[in-house]
């Protein structure tokens, strides 16, 4: 690594990763239609 990233550096990195907010049930289940990028996450890794 040539330089230690700044705050401005991770801010601009993390600016577009997506933000769901995912509904866990009592069983721990989700509604993959509702959260289709973390439903992909958690099934393609």
């Amino acid at each position: 690594m040539d330089k230690i990233p700044t705050a401005d550096d991770c801010s601009k990195l993390i600016k577009g990763i997506s933000v769901e907010n995912i509904e866990i049930d009592e069983n721990g289940h989700y509604d993959p239609k509702q959260s289709p990028d973390f439903h992909d996450w958690m099934v393609n890794g």
